[in-house]
This record gives structure tokens, C-alpha cells and sequence, in this order.
């Protein structure tokens, strides 16, 4: 049997590690060098110097993440290369899709085994805090931990490390199964199987074994690029539907529990039920109903099994494209839209009630004397403000076109599609009485004794004459009158 050495970065030895691979590879074996994580490369010669016996083994792959130089063509690289910004170590834990989608939304991206020494990892790159919060905060809008759950204290070294340089951080769980399946399928191309041409068995287990990764790397490939949960779903059941060939299949989310009873039941002799668990837990249920041919029932459930990971880790993804997309819609102190997703959501309503001939109602806010109110009570006392009174405007978003948002500093606006200017000035009226109602001291205000809020409100069918940036401009020439001609008030535009 031919002998196989993968060399890897030591940032994830515990994964590899977690992995097991020389239960299944056991002419495996795995040599690590030490991080270079934004230092210069090193080269291959005198990397090559370190790894004992290497020229007893006849198949070498090398993850070099652009850290080593001088590697042969001839060389199996598995992995990706720092020096494309689209390809870093980190695509080995989940899919580059995914990863280079959290990247363009501006996060930086950790593993494990990187925050494991991150202090040394900045000194090494010649940081003090001082430069190391000027230097995120120019790349970066937030730190996101790829968790793959072999570190229980990675969470707590994640908000170290975001403290550190001053930015929110986030965590995801991505497990192990895409580095599993990544590895797995490479040594099994690579493994010489003529030692065992004599070994029908054997022969006929490797090349099954093949194939299944094979067909698993392609429907991975299928589901990767949904970003969507329905599709994703969708696409699952697509994909059920041609291996098996059922008359029926169902999903059912792990907290539908309307058909709980149901997938309780026995399995019949031409049905059966697969549990979808992923590294979060019990995703949900797909149910395989009357398969075209029973007698292979046993096989069918099999084969399931062999995809059955990979449809969970495709859901998961979807979650996790939800999840990224809802923070960088959202700002971080109020949880309401921030100012991008308010633009969109703003023309995408705007389009449908001109298509629709329905009004727009648009309202612009504005905390009055909020500057006083910071100098007075301090900055902190300024944060709890603006989330109580966006925890008012968000009570007011009940359907699925309604939208509040932070429009900047101590400014929103509330998007109310399909509501008419006779009650936009009775929704805009119960809210400034509901926030003066909040009853938050201000001491400095020039008009209450407590928080009060100007309101701008323009209400009217769209069209060409008036777009969606006037309907803005003209909510905030109404907010700018109700300031002028006495604060806590609501204006309705001309």
C-alpha cells in the first residue's frame, strides 16, 4: 500500500486530529508546519528539511495557503492560495461560496486554531493595539469565528480577540464535515489502488467508495451555490426524487410539530423517514414515500445516508447566508435596518406601489435636542435612548413591506407601504405620544421634561415626478419644519 503524507498548517492540528483520518487511511500520516499566517512564505527546500523520511512516501499532499514557495508542479496542493484574494485557508472549513460571500460583506474571517495565539500572531505582524484597531477597522466591519467544535474555548478567545481591536464579533458553526469531505475525497483519488488488483474485495470497496464521494462532491456543488432555504429545499428534494425515484417526498423543519405523530409512525415497506442533523443539531425530516422499487428499500436508505450530511450542511448554509445578510442589513445598536437596506427596501416598495397604484407612506424622525441629551446623561444613557425609541418604531412594522430603519445618528424613518396620508398622521401622531410617553428624562430639552421626537411624514401614490430619493428629501423637508416651527410635532410634507 502505497504511503500518503499530508503536511498542514498547524493552526489546524486539532481538527485534523478530530478527524481520524488514519482510521480509514491508515497509510496516512500527517506532518504540520508552523503558522505563517501574514508573514512572508517559506520555502519549500527548507521546509522539506524539517519532514523526517519523506521520501519514504509515495503520494504527498501539501495545504500551502500561499505560505510556502517552491513547490513543484508535480506537487498535490489541496486547498487554496492566499495570494487570490478569493482563496485562503479558511475555504477548507465550508464552502468558497459561502466564504467569499461573508468576505465581500466585510468580515474578517478566524478559525480556532488562529485565535489560539492570536496576541502572538498580531505581535508578529509588528502590532500594538493602537495599530491593530486602525488596521480592522479599515478592513473590516466585524470578526466572524468559522467554529469547527474543536475548541470549547474559542468563543471566549473570539471576544477577546474582537475586544481587542474594537469590533463586534459574531460566531458560526461549520463543524468539520467540509474539511472531512475535501480531505477524504483527495486521499481516495490519490491512493494507489495496484497493491490491491488481486484483492477483488478490497478493489471493489475503493472504487464504490469513489464513486460515492464522486456523486456527494457533485450534488455539494449543486447545493452550494442556493443561498435560499426554499431552494435548498427544494433542490434536496429534486435530487431525492431522481436517486430513489418516490412518488413523494417531504420535508419537515425540525420544529414543524404538526407532523410530529406522523414521522413518529413505522416505517412502512416501500416508505421511510431520514433525520437531517447538522453541527447547530436536528434540522429537520425528509420523508421518502412509496419508492418505486421496494425490494431495494435497504439499498435506497443506504445510498440516503451516504448524502445525507451534505444536504445538511447545504441547509446550514443557507442559514448562514441568511444570518451574514441580516447583519450587514442591520445596525448594531438599534437591531432596525441600517441605511443600505433601507434604500433598498425603500425602491423595491416604492416599484411595487406604483405598479400597484397604492400610496407610499414615508416618515422621517428626528430625537429632539438628542445632542443635550448626550452631553448631559453621557453616551451610554444616548445608546439606551435610541433603542427604546426604536423598540417603538419597530412595533409599528407589522407586515412584510413595513421597514424601520436607522437613518443616521439619531435620525430614522419608517416605510409604510399602502397606508394613506389620513392615517399616516394618526400613526405619526400615536408614536410621538408614545415615545414622549416613554417618559426618559431630558433635563436640557427646550419642549418636555422628557425624550420628544420631530416627525416628517409624506404620503402619496408614486410616480416618475416624484422617485423614491424625493420621497426621502421631501419626509426630511417636512422633519426640518416640524423642527423649526417648535420640535415634537409631526409635519405632513406639501
Amino acid at each position: 500500500m502505497d504511503k500518503q503524507l499530508i503536511v498542514f498548517c498547524n493552526n489546524y492540528r486539532r481538527e485534523l486530529e478530530s478527524l481520524n483520518l488514519k482510521e480509514s487511511f491508515s497509510e496516512l500520516d500527517i506532518a504540520y508546519f508552523p503558522n505563517r499566517c501574514g508573514l512572508p512564505p517559506i520555502e519549500w527546500s527548507r521546509l522539506r528539511e524539517s519532514i523526517p523520511n519523506l521520501d519514504n512516501y509515495q503520494q504527498l499532499h501539501i495545504i500551502s495557503c500561499g505560505s510556502i514557495n517552491g513547490l513543484s508542479k508535480e506537487q498535490t496542493i489541496i486547498g487554496c492560495n492566499c495570494s487570490n484574494d478569493t482563496r485562503q485557508c479558511y475555504h477548507l472549513l465550508t464552502n468558497p461560496d459561502l466564504a467569499g460571500y461573508y468576505i465581500e460583506q466585510g468580515y474578517f474571517l478566524v478559525t480556532p486554531g488562529w485565535l489560539a495565539s492570536w496576541p502572538d500572531t498580531l505581535a508578529g505582524w509588528g502590532f500594538d493595539q493602537p495599530q491593530a484597531i486602525q488596521f480592522f477597522k479599515d478592513t473590516s466591519r466585524a470578526i466572524l469565528l468559522l467554529d469547527t467544535g474543536v475548541d470549547s474555548s474559542a468563543e471566549k478567545k473570539l471576544a477577546q480577540f474582537a475586544d481587542y481591536v474594537n469590533l463586534p464579533f459574531k460566531s458560526l458553526k461549520v463543524g468539520l464535515e467540509y474539511l472531512k469531505l475535501l480531505l477524504t475525497n483527495k486521499l481516495l483519488k490519490t491512493r494507489n489502488t495496484s497493491n490491491f488488483a488481486t484483492e477483488q474485495v478490497n478493489t471493489t470497496k475503493i472504487q464504490r467508495g469513489l464513486a460515492d464521494f464522486a456523486m456527494t462532491l457533485d450534488l455539494l456543488d449543486q447545493l452550494a451555490r442556493i443561498r435560499e432555504e426554499g431552494a435548498v429545499i427544494e433542490k434536496i428534494k429534486e435530487i431525492f426524487t431522481m436517486l430513489l425515484a418516490p412518488q413523494i417526498v417531504k420535508y419537515r423543519p425540525a420544529n414543524d410539530k404538526k407532523e410530529a405523530g406522523h414521522l413518529k409512525q413505522e416505517e412502512t415497506t416501500d416508505s421511510f423517514t431520514i433525520q437531517i442533523t447538522g453541527n447547530s443539531g436536528l434540522l429537520g425530516y425528509l420523508e421518502i414515500i412509496k419508492v418505486n422499487q421496494p425490494q431495494f428499500l435497504d439499498q435506497y436508505k443506504k445510498l440516503a445516508d451516504r448524502v445525507i450530511n451534505i444536504c445538511a450542511l447545504a441547509i446550514e448554509n443557507a442559514h448562514h447566508y441568511q444570518l451574514i445578510k441580516d447583519l450587514s442589513d442591520t445596525d448594531d445598536l438599534t437591531r432596525l435596518a441600517n441605511r443600505r437596506r433601507l434604500d433598498e427596501q425603500l425602491r423595491e416598495e416604492w416599484r411595487r406601489m406604483q405598479r400597484n397604484e397604492k400610496p407610499l407612506t414615508v416618515m422621517m424622525f428626528d430625537i429632539d435636542f438628542f445632542k443635550h441629551f448626550n452631553d448631559r446623561y453621557g453616551h451610554q444613557a444616548g445608546d439606551d435612548c435610541l433603542k427604546a425609541v426604536a423598540a417603538v418604531l419597530a412595533n409599528y412594522c407589522r407586515r412584510s413591506g413595513d421597514l424601520a430603519a436607522r437613518f443616521g445618528g439619531e435620525e430614522f424613518v419608517l416605510i409604510l407601504p399602502e397606508v394613506k396620508e389620513t392615517n399616516a398622521v394618526i400613526i405619526a401622531e400615536n408614536i410621538r405620544k408614545e415615545i414622549e410617553g416613554l417618559k426618559i428624562a431630558h433635563d436640557d430639552s427646550a419642549v418636555s421634561k422628557y425624550v420628544t421626537m420631530s416627525i416628517g411624514v409624506v404620503s402619496q401614490v408614486p410616480t416618475t415626478e416624484m422617485p423614491a430619493e424625493k420621497m426621502i428629501a421631501a419626509a426630511d423637508k417636512a422633519l426640518y419644519k416640524a423642527k423649526e416651527t417648535g420640535r415634537n410635532r409631526v409635519v405632513i410634507a406639501d
